[in-house]
């Protein structure tokens, strides 16, 4: 019954896991008590991934030994903003605020299957998730990540421009492939080309101008990208912050924009398949109507999620059976 009340407590808020337990058994489930469990459990198998160690890495040890040779291992980090319930001090209000969820994934090639113009599928993967600083989010991700580091430049990683996340891979990893994903840096360009074109009869002119950057960052002509906009003789305030912003952009991240080198190797160069775990891993739980998360609940839940997604449920039964033991 514990091993269903929590399965049911990762898939769906508490009620309704309560509700669909009471219908397929016809035994009362109280939600309180799924939640109750559901934290429970959750902080334990928390202590076990701050350990570093046990299943965490064998995981990782598993899904390293069914790589094939000369196969590439995507690994892709993000954050998500999820409802929170801020703790209320006498006197105040409480009004409520959101914190970011890191999430991270990793993949293997031959998990990742190409549908042409159908969304892509990616049949297995592995998932860390930290409800707070980066710190303890890297710190959980390197004994899994470890494992992939003998591959060399063929474990890839596609991620956003946030300096934590290429400091951490280039103190870490710096043989394997870093790649800032290709829709942050076009999406600079749209952004820059607002600013660059902003009357309404400019249409035409802006998008000629997107396309030959988006070009030219395809054929890893990204200097030139940069010498242009630098040359550019602007005036006024929002015009030339936007330009700085680009430039420098830019500048600390031209080395991992050579689309045309990643592309002739056949990686990929979006981190799609991280955005859409955020649906399916944690938005779909997680951020539904009227929920609000403590840190210490958020972060249970999200690691019963990512144990059941990892096909890692044997170590929730474990739990369980060494609970029933002790009270024995």
């Amino acid at each position: 019954m514990r091993d269903l009340m929590l399965y049911s407590g990762q898939d769906d808020n508490y009620k309704v896991s309560g509700l669909n337990l009471e219908k397929y058994l016809r035994v009362s489930a109280d939600d309180s008590q799924i939640n109750r469990l559901c934290v429970h459990y959750g902080n334990i198998l928390e202590s076990e991934m701050e350990e570093m160690e046990g299943e965490v890495v064998k995981s990782s040890q598993a899904f390293i030994s069914a790589v094939k040779s000369e196969e590439i291992v995507y690994a892709m980090f993000d954050g998500c903003m999820l409802p929170t319930r801020p703790q209320k001090l006498e006197g105040e209000e409480d009004i409520g605020s959101w914190k970011e969820m890191k999430l991270g994934r990793i993949f293997r090639e031959q998990d990742h299957l190409d549908l042409g113009n159908k969304p892509n599928i990616i049949r297995k993967s592995l998932y860390v998730s930290h409800f707070g600083k980066h710190d303890k989010f890297t710190d959980k991700l390197e004994p899994v990540i470890d494992v992939f580091d003998p591959l060399g430049n063929r474990l890839v990683f596609i991620n956003d421009g946030a300096t934590w996340i290429e400091n951490w891979i280039q103190g870490n990893y710096p043989k394997a492939t870093d790649i800032l994903d290709f829709f942050h840096s076009s999406e600079y360009l749209h952004d820059f080309s607002k600013v660059l074109y902003p009357k309404k009869g400019q249409v035409q002119e802006k998008e000629k101008w997107i396309d030959q950057q988006i070009t030219r960052l395809m054929n890893d002509e990204v200097d030139q990208i940069i010498l242009e906009i630098d040359q550019m003789d602007l005036k006024g305030k929002k015009k030339l912050e936007a330009q700085q912003k680009i430039v420098t952009y830019y500048k600390n991240n031209q080395h991992r924009m050579l689309y045309k080198t990643y592309r002739d190797r056949g990686l990929l160069i979006g981190s799609g398949p991280i955005e859409s775990a955020h649906r399916f891993v944690l938005q779909k739980r997680m951020k539904q109507s009227g929920q609000k998360w403590t840190k210490k609940g958020g972060q249970a839940v999200a690691n019963l999620r990512v144990v059941y997604l990892n096909n890692q449920w044997n170590r929730v039964i474990n739990l369980i059976n060494k609970a029933q033991r002790n009270a024995a």
